[in-house]
């Protein structure tokens, strides 16, 4: 049972990843890869229907891992505690300025600053969730109770005796999830947009790809160095060479993006990227929910506890995160469909 509730929280947190990815995604987008205000427009209209559809999955995740697994809960919040609430404060941050964009429209530097304001809040959630990720998959502590993380490790490394927010591991880690995202929030506004600003974001998808299979690379040495189990489960179990493998088949897609026509394939290549290399991760992982810097492990085996009332909280709980899946099916589907411009026809370059 435990190795259920261990699937359906990795789904839970994987969709949020997945659908709100490409939504920062776009904010980040936003700030650094429009060049005029039309351009920027064309990023809103992108995520105007969706833009706060997609944290219902958080939610769910964080109700069902403290019912379920509440010492991987406290683990949590104790460790991470204060940079998830400082999350929790930019997603609120996000959604005001987005709203305030709407009702400054008509004020050209309010609005002109509002949105400069929108892609930093965006850039700092990519950030936050980059860096939290990280730190997951470096690992805490377990074993010691009073040891907290630190802001930056001593000696700046991993393998430092007080492990830190930052580290030479978790940066470069931190890198690679951000660029990921990144890539998943271009390929969405290039889904919904087309002509010559689409040409220029699938030049910057190809950079960035192909920058994200040199980090990747490194990332996957250095996890190995520093956790040399994760191969584990993929020794026991050869059939789960696969979906590492077919993310590294998506990120090659992703190089060679601009070779391929249509406005869809950036979008889908990003999504099974995102898919493949978090089932590859929780393999990895797994039975942990965090990796341990000590002898002693958090899995799911030794996180929660039961007792009746928990039994059927848990279901309670499960039954709401269906009807949070139907609704967002339901959500994504009348939200499909491109954001035409006057410049669809436009020649190649």
């Amino acid at each position: 049972m435990e190795a259920i509730w261990y699937g359906i929280l990795s789904i839970l947190i994987g969709t949020y990843i997945l659908l709100d990815g490409y939504d920062l995604g776009a904010g980040v987008v936003y700030l650094f890869f429009t060049d005029s205000e039309d351009e920027k427009q064309k990023v809103l209209k992108s995520i105007r229907s969706i833009w706060d559809a997609n944290e219902v999955w958080l939610i769910a995740f964080v109700g069902l891992a403290s019912v379920v697994f509440p010492l991987y809960s406290q683990v949590l919040f104790d460790n991470f505690g204060g940079y998830i609430l400082l999350f929790f404060l930019f997603l609120l941050l996000k959604t005001i300025t987005f709203n305030l964009m709407f009702v400054f429209k008509n004020k050209p530097v309010i609005y002109q600053i509002l949105g400069y304001f929108f892609g930093f809040i965006n850039t700092m959630l990519v950030v936050f969730i980059s860096l939290i990720f990280a730190n997951m998959l470096r690992g805490i502590f377990a074993a010691d109770t009073d040891s907290h993380i630190r802001f930056v490790s001593r000696h700046f490394s991993p393998f430092s005796a007080k492990a830190g927010l930052f580290d030479w591991f978790t940066l470069l880690t931190g890198v690679v999830i951000f660029i990921g995202i990144l890539i998943h929030g271009l390929g969405w506004v290039v889904l919904k947009n087309a002509g010559a600003f689409n040409r220029k974001l699938k030049k910057a998808i190809q950079g960035l790809a192909l920058l994200e299979l040199i980090f990747l690379i490194l990332f996957l040495i250095s996890w190995y160095f520093l956790h040399p189990e994760i191969i584990n489960n993929y020794w026991s179990y050869p059939f789960f060479f696969v979906f590492p493998i077919l993310a590294f088949v998506a990120l090659s897609g992703l190089i060679g993006i601009r070779t391929y026509p249509g406005e869809n394939k950036a979008f889908i290549l990003s999504t099974n990227l995102i898919i493949f290399s978090w089932i590859s991760v929780m393999i990895a992982i797994y039975p942990n929910f965090i990796m341990s810097l000590d002898k002693a492990s958090l899995t799911a085996f030794n996180a929660g506890f039961d007792n009746p009332e928990r039994f059927y909280i848990k279901w309670w709980i499960l039954a709401i995160g269906i009807l949070l899946l139907g609704y967002s099916i339901v959500i994504h589907k009348y939200i499909k469909g491109e954001e035409t411009t006057g410049d669809k026809n436009d020649n190649p370059n």
